[in-house]
């Protein structure tokens, strides 16, 4: 195939869109979609080369996988090698063992299977994971391994005719998987090949039903296909529900340019466009750990760190493609060739690496400082605790847990068994949870207290369909129980908290329902600061030797502060009495993250309260609330 310099421009368009959207989202809402235009590019350039082998009987499956290899392993390996290094000397124990497994699973090309299985109740937010970005990577190689072997079987049995025709059915029954898997499985539907598999059957169709257009036309349809990337990347947005049926405008407008095929298109035929795409591979490497490491120096928020950042990402890109990935340093010499022997002692050598450090829980030896540092002591101080709060949460309320973890069919009898007349019911998501323990602690023990409140599980009077199938089951349930316990129990008051959203929630319906029920008193927490990473790896690394109980850190989740600054006009009208925590615990952008003389956190992660600070809240921002009288 020639090289085709408009599909070089779409992958310059593609990666600068993910880029954007990594460093800034508000920048380019939609730019996620970029994975999607490479999906479609590799799947329209690796059915070229089968068909083509096929159609010559000169196909092979080692040759084809030794190619792919070469492609993807060395530029991929240097990466890992590097952040691996990096880590030891500068990574701590919890940090540096993630890594470890990560990296592992990254060259293993299993990474989309690894966090999807990590989008669990206590998670590590994104900007802690240095190669979060290769799950897209393993999807592709995953197809690559399968989609050959497909086709060279059947092939077998058919003539390539037919196999055309297969590869465009196999497509239009992927999509239909595809919208129905998002809907009800929307975690693996965004990180498995199942459901991402017809977006590189699209780009294999596009290569099998080629379209010969005149001038005119490839103009028309090269501008139609452009709008809609532009409009993807401007439109989508992160909570869409994806990829499902939205996919259809980055897919469709991918296929269009490609299919317009013009090689002297502005758009994709520039200086600019024909380099970034030549780097693409590189770029989209490397430019995500720039980022986490501008999340973990607090700089992410800045835009003129972001630039600069942005800049890096594009030298490290730069650096990459000339040393490692041009064809020129491949073929100069016998020395710098990589060769398939060299890539796979590579490979192999850094992935027992890699799983040797997960498997020592990120390597804790004197040889490596900082793992053995207070600093380490202290985050994985709160580690433990984290992993510890059954009691303190009252975990047999939460029916995430009870379902997926300990197969059980309801939460403990006791969350909701009545116990005198009136009393606290406390509902919602592992926030609310986080109360627990300071309402059990500060409630006289004559009030009687409840608690239905599972995570991820914000209240809501009607049922979720847009989650994965153990939280959607979860969720239904446990709001459904709580507004059936709440109708039975009839308690004065309902203390209701949840993460985030509070200003998406139709709290008015929802008080409506309850003051129905005759709940006469609903207290309605706003959110915590959040932070991003945790905040004790925000105080480790960055506000270490410190005790100031305030802090001011980039760290801080804005959205989460703008969220809560539009709360108090949309519960004005309503029954609701909302408490606005971050009013109460920030001053500006400088939040509370430390309590009493043992410097003992607010919170153990990215936002969820500590057991001290659960009584804190409680104490002095709760229990007032509770002994006013009702509006």
């Amino acid at each position: 195939m020639d090289f085709r310099k408009d599909i070089n421009g779409l992958r310059a368009i593609a990666v600068l869109a993910v880029v954007l959207f990594h460093f800034n989202p508000a920048w380019l809402p939609g730019g996620f979609a970029g994975v999607d235009i490479f999906f479609v590019i590799s799947g329209f350039l690796i059915t070229g080369i089968i068909f083509r082998k096929l159609e010559s009987g000169s196909f092979g499956l080692l040759a084809f996988y030794k190619s792919r290899a070469q492609r993807i392993v060395p530029a991929l390996a240097v990466l890992c090698a590097v952040l691996l290094g990096v880590g030891w000397f500068y990574l701590l124990p919890l940090e540096y063992s993630q890594l470890g497994k990560h990296i592992a699973s990254s060259l293993g090309f299993f990474s989309n299977f690894t966090y999807w299985n990590e989008s669990g109740y206590f998670t590590a937010s994104a900007h802690e994971k240095w190669l979060l970005h290769t799950w897209s990577l393993s999807v592709e190689w995953q197809f690559y391994m399968v989609y050959p072997i497909a086709l060279l079987g059947l092939s077998k049995l058919m003539p390539l005719r037919y196999l055309r025709r297969l590869v465009l059915a196999a497509c239009v029954a992927g999509f239909g998987f595809c919208v129905f898997s998002s809907i009800w499985w929307p975690q693996p539907a965004f990180y498995l090949l199942p459901s991402r598999a017809w977006e590189l059957l699209a780009g294999g169709v596009a290569c099998l039903y080629p379209i010969k257009l005149g001038v005119r036309n490839q103009r028309l349809l090269e501008g139609t296909g452009l709008l809609m990337l532009l409009a993807s990347f401007v439109v989508l947005r992160e909570d869409d529900i994806w990829p499902g049926y939205l996919a259809l405008l980055p897919v469709l407008g991918t296929l269009a340019m490609i299919v317009a095929a013009r090689q002297d298109s502005v758009a994709t035929n520039n200086r600019f466009s024909q380099w970034t795409g030549k780097v693409s591979y590189s770029l989209y490497l490397w430019h995500w750990p720039v980022v986490v490491l501008l999340s973990y120096a607090g700089s992410l928020h800045q835009t003129s760190h972001i630039l600069a950042g942005i800049a890096c990402a594009f030298a490290l890109a730069a650096a990459s493609y000339h040393f490692i990935e041009s064809p020129s340093s491949r073929k100069a010499s016998p020395k710098r060739r990589w060769a398939f022997a060299q890539v796979s002692a590579l490979i192999a050598s850094l992935f027992v690496g890699a799983a040797a450090v997960n498997a020592t829980e990120g390597a804790v030896t004197s040889l490596r400082a900082v793992s053995v540092s207070d600093r380490a002591r202290f985050v994985q101080d709160y580690a433990t605790r984290q992993k510890n709060l059954y009691e303190s949460y009252w975990l047999k309320c939460d029916a995430y847990s009870a379902f997926a973890e300990r197969n059980q069919k309801a939460i403990d009898a006791s969350c909701t068994q009545k116990r005198g007349d009136g009393g606290v019911f406390l509902w919602g998501d592992s926030h609310a949870q986080a109360l627990s323990l300071g309402l059990r602690t500060e409630l006289a023990k004559s009030t009687p207290f409840y608690q239905v409140a599972s995570a991820s599980c914000k209240p809501s009077l009607t049922d979720d369909t847009g989650r994965s199938t153990d939280k959607r089951i979860a969720c239904n349930y446990s709001n459904r129980l709580a507004l059936a316990s709440i109708q039975a129990l009839r308690p004065d008051v309902v203390v209701m908290a949840q993460k985030s959203d509070h200003d998406k929630t139709q709290w008015g319906e929802i008080a409506a329902r309850l003051k129905s029920y005759g709940v006469k008193h609903i207290v309605l927490m706003g959110p915590l600061p959040q932070w991003a990473p945790s905040l004790p790896s925000v105080i480790a690394n960055r506000h270490w030797g410190g005790n100031d109980a305030y802090i001011t850190d980039a760290a801080l989740d804005q959205s989460i502060m703008a969220a809560n600054r539009a709360m108090p006009k949309l519960v004005d009208a309503t029954s609701v009495d909302f408490v606005s925590l971050i009013d109460k615990l920030c001053i500006g952008n400088s939040c509370l993250v430390r309590l009493g003389n043992d410097n003992s956190l607010l919170q153990i992660d990215d936002g969820h309260l500590s057991e001290k600070g659960s009584i804190y809240i409680v104490k002095n921002y709760v229990m007032p609330e509770l002994y006013k009288q009702p509006q």
